[in-house]
């Protein structure tokens, strides 16, 4: 397959599809995979007590991510070949404009 739809097709847009939205579900949940404790150099898969300073989620949220997208490379191409080009690209552009909106609160308090 060659041509500007190249871009829009196969595992790999799938997987960034995928990755994108259980990054904002993850996030929008406030679900994690583990947290990270810069002050005491430490990591955990629950929230501890305040006493080891605040945790950290963004690593969990690009952990949970990365493993989600990756999930795009197990499924069968017959599976991806259904999803047109334009439905990725237009899904794309969604979560583009998704986190726009929810990430717009900074600006306008």
């Amino acid at each position: 397959m060659s041509g500007p739809n190249q871009l829009w097709s196969g595992r790999w847009a799938a997987a960034a599809l995928l990755a994108s939205v259980a990054y904002i579900v993850a996030y929008s949940q406030e679900v994690t995979l583990f947290y990270y404790y810069p002050m005491v150099n430490e990591w955990h898969l629950s929230a501890q007590p305040q006493a080891l300073g605040p945790g950290i989620t963004y690593f969990g949220w690009k952990a949970l991510g990365i493993v989600t997208g990756a999930m795009a490379f197990l499924l069968p191409m017959k599976w991806l070949a259904w999803i047109s080009p334009t439905v990725l690209q237009w899904g794309a552009y969604s979560m583009v404009l998704t986190v726009c909106v929810h990430e717009s609160h900074w600006f306008f308090r």
